[in-house]
């Protein structure tokens, strides 16, 4: 895994800066694919019973929308020729989905483990959240904004970071309780890895966007691919030691 995550940004970082756009394209293509396969491998593998199934389903409708997003980035490319800007486009759709079925492959986890999760952690990631948010807002809202679309574009662009913490708190919490659960744990640490590294990239990119920092924006791709890459990790993890160890059980 860390020797993919090495080559492919290699391939982006060493690469003619007037192809960089389309070779970060394909690469995001190539993981994101990847990721997304091997989230349909575990989903039929695992069928839809238990909370384990559903899960799995919903982050694997959430990596395919991802996967859809940049695929959307493609067409435009290649298509229209038309590189990714400021304006919101139908992959900003697809991203927003994304992050609703991961919320609820989070939420079926947490309501497997409500009887072993502590409250106390749970109100002090929220805090965290809430003041993580707030300092984002204040300290990334321009004074004023030209046009209207400008203002459409920034608040889509910071609600990204926004969600990101919606999702690495429970992720977080729910690692916390399956630390001592080997098998389930491996996975669900590369999960949050993958969460945290792609929050970061979306932080990034808002002070860059906000800052007019254009020329500085695909250095955050390299924090996606990464994302693609620790996420198909996991995936391949779960697929191979737990529904592995499953159906061996099942067939004893």
């Amino acid at each position: 895994m860390v020797a993919s995550v090495v080559i492919a940004n290699s391939v982006i970082v060493f690469s003619d800066s007037m192809y960089r756009y389309p070779i970060i394209l394909w690469i995001l293509n190539i993981t994101g694919s990847v990721a997304s396969g091997l989230g349909l491998v575990a989903v039929y593998r695992h069928g839809l019973l238990g909370p384990h199934g559903k899960s799995y389903l919903f982050l694997t409708i959430g990596l395919i929308s991802w996967l859809s997003a940049d695929l959307t980035l493609t067409y435009y490319y290649y298509a229209l020729g038309i590189e990714e800007g400021k304006l919101i486009s139908f992959a900003d759709l697809f991203w927003i989905s994304g992050y609703v079925f991961l919320t609820l492959h989070l939420v079926i986890t947490l309501k497997s483990l409500k009887n072993k999760i502590n409250l106390g952690i749970i109100i002090v990631a929220s805090c965290a959240t809430l003041l993580l948010i707030a300092y984002d807002i204040i300290n990334l809202t321009p004074s004023f904004f030209l046009t209207d679309e400008d203002l459409a574009a920034f608040v889509l662009t910071i609600t990204y970071p926004i969600l990101d913490l919606s999702l690495i708190i429970p992720s977080a919490t729910i690692l916390v309780n399956l630390r001592k659960d080997y098998q389930q744990a491996i996975p669900w640490f590369l999960s949050s890895l993958s969460l945290l590294v792609n929050a970061i990239a979306d932080d990034g990119y808002v002070h860059d966007f906000v800052n007019h920092n254009s020329h500085n924006l695909w250095f955050w791709d390299l924090f996606y691919v990464t994302d693609f890459i620790i996420m198909a990790g996991a995936l391949f993890w779960y697929n191979r030691f737990h529904i592995s160890n499953q159906l061996m059980k099942a067939r004893n």
